[in-house]
């Protein structure tokens, strides 16, 4: 007699099975289990009917057995009922790339454990989950079939698979901007293996995770997979830029924001660059808010949608302050960074302070666009005045032909800057300038009065500019690295009628140059996407080194001391042909607009031929570092930071008040 035990657990449910975890497919199947064998069992026969004319009493309770006697036999217990088959053999048919042992291993189950539906059902669940069955099945049902036969009280258990095919090529089609090589490195599935659905599946999330890494946007077509001629192919589909759309501008012009974004029409979307673009467009200061929407329109297809808010970038200033060199300072200023809506600017600067009641005047204009590649321009004419050191001028020794004892350079002359990107980040410029520079005649001892050097200056230097920071105006992250060389000539004379003692003058050559390095680190980490102007707590670091070949004239030497360089000391106290300075700010929003900051600047310039000029008692020396420290307050107005410090140095406390942060 022959007992055929079939699987009947369908297999949309080992579809579901696969893909979950163990434990919970070994609960389901147990459940299933325990309901076949309560089926499985004999429904209970009613009771034999009593004999005609017998008294039955109703809730009669059934006598006890009597109680063994010490000394009885005891009699063996009943037999129980036989146990089920065990599996005798396993059979696999229709296999022709794995081998039979692999099949029988994969089912999880082998020769001498029970055989029952249960074990059944958990082979053909285990093998469907490797994923290398069914490929040619239309009825998912025929992707593994398990069944068994008793024979002679065993079980001979009957697998039968359908076996996907090998692969015979890959192919990688849509990749875009990464390489198809790079996309299939991460492919497990390789040439000459079975394919496997499942692990098809792991790659793909493997590819997207590699996309999303790197700021783009695709999906796969419905049509990547293994095809009828055994060919793997992965479709990618690249999402693209259709449209990029400009709204609630009022004054500033479209090509004007699309010039700054790298971001093009028919670009391949990337959200890295876009919050870049972002970066960019508010660093050109024209913008108070910049927010950027996507827009599905298609498969494969966004558009974009760039909303600003524009600052008010034309202003009019006039009015009575104080600096720290010019001392109260009238001023008038007219200034336009958006002139006609291309993002030039252009000013117009008149100051004049009570030192002597000397005038200065500058006019400006900034082409940021000459070209395509992005060439700018930078146009300064002037005739201003610059006072050093902050304080009155004196020596032992008077000089009657004087009429001030106010150290100034009075310069009259023209400065061109053009410069272009590289790459990004990174820009170059050439910066020329001819100047015209008078000294006023000072109170001075012969050897002092060398300082006082008139005539014409010309020099042309390059930079190269290294710029990752976060926001240009406000940084929290990023760096800012910067090499200058500038060469130059000078011709020196004295003024009439003035006696002096080793004086640096005629025909004088000279080469300058100089490395800064800033860096911004917020200890609670970059500005979040959705805000790349909030406002964080941030150490900012400043390194710069500087050194000169052959004659400088003493206007063009290396200045530390003061609201730029060296807080606590006055205004250019230190001056060399060499200098170093170092500066660390611990910066603290307090407010909207408004932050506090600790610091601690270090510096020195020394060397060159004017070391033994005394001014006002200050004496120059060999290298010798200085230091200052203290506290400091910045308030954000629309012509940038007002800055008041206050730094403790070598030579006491002293108050800077500036506009604009120090680095």
């Amino acid at each position: 007699m022959k007992i055929c035990i079939r699987s009947k657990t369908p297999m949309a449910s080992l579809l579901l099975f696969s893909t979950l975890p163990a434990a919970v497919l070994g609960l389901i199947v147990a459940s299933d289990t325990s309901l076949a064998a309560q089926t499985a069992t004999p429904v209970p026969q009613p009771a034999p009917l009593a004999q005609a004319g017998a008294q039955v009493k109703p809730d009669t309770k059934p006598a006890l057995p009597p109680p063994v006697q010490p000394g009885a036999p005891v009699l063996p217990p009943l037999p129980t009922a036989a146990a089920g088959p065990t599996i005798g053999e396993i059979v696999v048919l229709n296999n022709k790339l794995f081998s039979k042992e692999f099949i029988i291993s994969a089912s999880g189950h082998q020769v001498g454990e029970p055989c029952n539906e249960k074990t059944l059902d958990d082979m053909k669940v285990k093998l469907f989950a490797t994923g290398y069955f069914g490929m040619h099945s239309q009825d998912v049902e025929d992707a593994v079939k398990v069944h068994s036969e008793e024979i002679n009280g065993k079980c001979r258990v009957v697998i039968e698979v359908d076996e996907n095919d090998s692969i015979k090529g890959i192919n990688i089609t849509g990749a875009g901007p990464i390489k198809p090589e790079e996309v299939q490195k991460l492919l497990k599935l390789k040439e000459g293996v079975v394919y496997n659905p499942n692990q098809f599946l792991r790659d793909t999330q493997e590819i997207q995770d590699l996309y999303t890494k790197r700021g783009y946007v695709m999906a796969f077509s419905q049509d990547s997979g293994i095809d009828e001629k055994g060919f793997l192919n992965v479709i990618i589909v690249v999402t693209r830029v259709s449209h990029i759309k400009i709204v609630k501008n009022h004054k500033t012009k479209r090509r004007v924001i699309i010039r700054e974004m790298r971001t093009k029409e028919g670009d391949y979307y990337n959200r890295d660059l876009v919050q870049k673009d972002r970066i960019r467009l508010y660093n050109t200061g024209l913008f108070d808010e910049v927010l950027v929407e996507e827009r599905s329109v298609g498969a494969g297809q966004i558009d974009l949608v760039i909303s600003v808010v524009e600052k008010r970038t034309g202003t009019i200033a006039v009015g009575v302050g104080y600096s720290n060199r010019q001392q109260l300072v009238g001023r008038a200023e007219v200034t336009e960074t958006n002139f006609r809506g291309m993002g030039e600017t252009i000013n117009l600067l008149w100051e004049t302070g009570t030192l002597d009641s000397r005038s200065s005047v500058e006019l400006g204009f900034t082409e940021p666009y000459l070209d395509r590649k992005q060439t700018s321009l930078g146009v300064q004419l002037y005739d201003k005045v610059i006072y050093r050191f902050s304080n009155t001028l004196q020596s032992s020794v008077a000089n009657t032909n004087t009429s001030s004892s106010q150290y100034h350079e009075q310069r009259t002359g023209l400065t061109l800057t053009i410069s272009r990107p590289l790459r990004e980040n990174i820009r170059v410029a050439l910066t020329g300038r001819a100047e015209s520079v008078r000294t006023n005649p000072l109170n001075l001892d012969p050897a002092s009065a060398s300082i006082v050097q008139d005539g014409p200056i010309y020099s042309v230097g390059g930079s190269i500019v290294r710029n990752t920071r976060d926001l240009d105006l406000d940084p929290v992250t990023g760096a800012y690295q910067t090499f200058n060389v500038q060469v130059g000539h000078a011709q020196l004379k004295p003024p009439a009628n003035l006696f002096l003692i080793g004086s640096v003058h005629g025909n004088v050559s000279f080469a300058k140059s100089s490395f800064e390095w800033r860096q911004y680190l917020s200890p609670t980490g970059p500005r979040p996407r959705n805000k790349p102007d909030a406002d964080k707590s941030t150490v900012a670091v400043r390194v710069i080194l500087g050194g000169s070949t052959g004659t400088l004239p003493f206007f063009e030497q290396f200045f530390v001391g003061g609201a730029e360089t060296l807080r606590g000391y006055r205004e250019d106290r230190y001056w060399g042909s060499n200098y170093y300075l170092a500066s660390i700010e611990y910066r603290v929003p307090l407010a909207r607009r408004l932050k506090g900051v600790l610091f601690l600047d270090s510096g020195d310039a020394w060397g060159g031929p004017y070391q033994e000029v005394h001014i006002n008692g200050f004496t120059q020396g060999n290298f010798s570092p200085h230091f200052g420290i203290g506290p400091g307050i910045r308030v954000g107005t629309p012509l940038g930071p007002i800055r008041l410090d206050y730094g403790f140095g070598d030579e006491g406390g002293r108050f800077h008040f500036s506009i604009g942060n120090v680095f």
